[in-house]
């Protein structure tokens, strides 16, 4: 299991997650990322899961390069994106080994902000004002459910996994979420929820220390788009080795082009007034990006 976050204000879009892979004797030591960041055909954001981890399969795997290679190669809508997680989760099987897998979306679509599960759980836990679940049916065990959100969100979130058990009441999760709005600059409050999530991981890690770990990633994104993420150590520290966040943007496997570009640019000396590399080089990167999808590792 785990414990993740996936909350949307009207600033940002916020989703954090533990880093911990239990259960998975392979993994021993091994500080997963658990999120990915999704640009689609109608918007963008971030997702992160809970309970997927735990897998069918005997080859590890990391879950969010697996939500980067089932979205490659096409440009999807949010809705159709959720919709081929959920039917390539049913393939993979990821429900075999433990029930109730979940992963939840925050972000922005067409300009307004958006919440939304992809699961195999009969119930989900929210947390904050201003959200309910729009029933969704689907022919796998795994289901879409988007949240019709009001108008102007304050705060609402999804909280994933065994360290949901342990969530502060909701006004206390209000509270963040007034925080985060009265900040100076959207980049402090995002700086501010990272806080409050790492400080809460820290903590129930320590009342379920088997499944949650106390170290932690934090990733957000704004309505107008950037973003950012870091990696927090078990004494709730910023590491200097987030790594790259896997994404996919409108089909493109984004850490394939970003490490194929920096395997071009170590071929190159100082840039030149057009920079690094010529357009011709970059569209021929593009091309060699193998963009066919990958629904089972």
């Amino acid at each position: 299991m785990t414990f993740a976050l996936a909350m949307i204000t009207d600033r940002l879009a916020f989703v954090a997650a533990d880093r911990l892979y239990s259960g998975v004797g392979s993994l021993k030591g091994f500080a997963g990322t658990k999120i990915a960041r999704l640009e689609t055909a109608d918007g963008q954001g971030l997702i992160t899961y809970a309970g997927a981890g735990a897998r069918a399969d005997r080859k590890p795997f990391e879950v969010s390069e697996w939500i980067e290679g089932v979205l490659r190669g096409f440009n999807r809508t949010l809705n159709q994106s959720l919709h081929e997680i959920a039917a390539a989760a049913e393939e993979q099987g990821l429900d075999k080994h433990a029930p109730g897998h979940t992963f939840a979306y925050a972000g922005f679509v067409n300009g307004k902000a958006h919440v939304a599960v992809v699961t195999s759980r009969d119930q989900l836990r929210m947390r904050g004002k201003g959200g309910r679940p729009v029933n969704s049916t689907g022919p796998n065990r795994f289901r879409v459910v988007d949240f019709e959100l009001e108008p102007r969100i304050h705060n609402f979130g999804v909280a994933l996994g065994s360290g949901a058990e342990h969530m502060p009441p909701s006004a206390e999760l209000e509270m963040i979420g007034r925080q985060a709005r009265r900040a100076n600059t959207k980049e402090a409050a995002a700086d501010r929820l990272s806080a409050q999530f790492v400080r809460l991981n820290r903590g129930i890690s320590k009342k379920e220390p088997a499944t949650v770990g106390p170290e932690a990633v934090c990733a957000w994104t704004f309505a107008q788009g950037g973003g950012a993420h870091f990696a927090y150590d078990a004494d709730g520290r910023r590491t200097n080795n987030t790594g790259v966040l896997p994404s996919v943007a409108r089909g493109m496997p984004m850490t394939q082009f970003v490490d194929s570009l920096m395997a071009l640019m170590e071929t190159k000396g100082a840039p030149t007034d057009a920079g690094w590399a010529s357009q011709e080089e970059l569209d021929q990167l593009a091309r060699s990006i193998d963009n066919r999808p990958r629904r089972k590792f």
